[in-house]
């Protein structure tokens, strides 16, 4: 039997250390990718697939989807072809079926005895406490690829243009991450756009981000959410209706973001009349620290009873379409009137 056992603060390789040893030619044995940050756990993959020599690169690379133990075992033990190095790439896996497994075969000590393979277990999403994932915090080879915060979504955002000759000054760089959020999918869709547009040598200005960049619907529909929170409901009514005709919002996308912030606001409302922490709260948000803020400070102002109401009016939309009792339109502004 294998045991794990754990005293003090577990080391977890960073974005950057990963970054340095890739660079460096200093990894090997196997690694385990998760976390919420999708691009950028791609990326990280793609550099060390880049490692390999392009000419024999069919030979020295494996994708492995769900491999049986035997079969991963084989992979662990893998030699270069023609080349000072080979990688394997595992997804869609069980923790507990490589754990087991492994352990069955004697070979947990393979996942890391590795000099000149690369195995790489990549899980999206964000992983859970395993056997498996204790394993590789122990070994340090375990990388969390969070979702940005706002000072790194700008650096990335900033990174992009300069690569392209454009010029994206910070409070360009802070508006276009207020404008379409921290995931980096859409910042660097919405950068190539900007630099699509303006050209090599040219300039973000803020006419060009309200020109090209497609704002989230968190940002189009954040006004209205504060007008109604604030018992101003003619404003937010007219913000709904521009919403619709002038940026093509699809009602029931505004819905099911109005329902997201209900609920987050419902925890947040829970949490606090448990007396929990502040930074508990906050956590449990989740999203940026500026929403998670104002998410908290907006549960105050209701009370548990009135934020589960709204939370099942607006639940109630799809029920009420499906029945023909509604169409989008109108069963939102339904759902609006009764929540505020």
């Amino acid at each position: 039997m294998y045991s794990v056992f754990f005293c003090g603060i577990i080391p977890v390789m960073n974005e950057r250390e990963l970054f340095e040893k890739t660079n460096g030619r200093t990894l090997s044995g196997a690694y385990c990718f998760a976390g919420s940050e999708e691009l950028l756990k791609q990326q990280a993959v793609d550099r060390i697939v880049a490692l390999l020599d392009p000419g024999f690169a069919d030979l020295n690379l494996k994708r492995l989807k769900a491999p049986e133990p035997l079969l991963l075992l084989d992979a662990l033990r893998s030699v270069p072809v023609f080349d000072a190095l080979c990688v394997s790439i595992v997804t869609d896996y069980s923790d507990d079926e490589v754990f087991s497994g492994l352990e069955k075969l004697r070979a947990l000590d393979t996942l890391f005895a590795a000099q000149d393979a690369i195995t790489l277990f990549v899980r999206r999403g964000a992983a859970r406490d395993s056997a498996l994932v204790r394993l590789f915090k122990e070994k340090n080879r375990f990388v969390s690829f969070d979702a940005l915060d706002e000072d790194r979504a700008m650096r990335m955002c900033m990174r992009v243009c300069a690569n392209r000759g454009v010029r994206l000054d910070r409070p360009e760089a802070y508006r276009l991450v207020d404008m379409v959020g921290t995931d980096a999918y859409r910042l660097q869709n919405e950068a190539s756009k900007l630099c699509d547009y303006v050209g090599s040598g040219g300039a973000v200005t803020d006419a060009v981000l309200k020109t090209v960049v497609t704002p989230s619907v968190e940002f189009e529909i954040f006004p209205m959410l504060n007008a109604l929170l604030a018992g101003n409901k003619k404003a937010a009514m007219r913000m709904l209706q521009e919403a619709l005709r002038d940026r093509n919002e699809n009602a029931l996308g505004i819905a099911s973001f109005l329902e997201g912030r209900l609920k987050s606001m419902l925890i947040a409302k829970e949490l606090l009349e448990e007396k929990r922490p502040r930074a508990e709260v906050l956590k449990s948000i989740g999203g940026s620290p500026k929403a998670a803020e104002m998410t908290l400070k907006n549960a105050q102002k209701f009370s548990v009873e009135r934020l589960r109401f709204a939370v099942a009016a607006f639940a109630e939309i799809n029920a009420n379409l499906k029945k023909g009792l509604t169409d989008e339109e109108n069963g939102l502004i339904l759902a609006i009137c009764q929540s505020f």
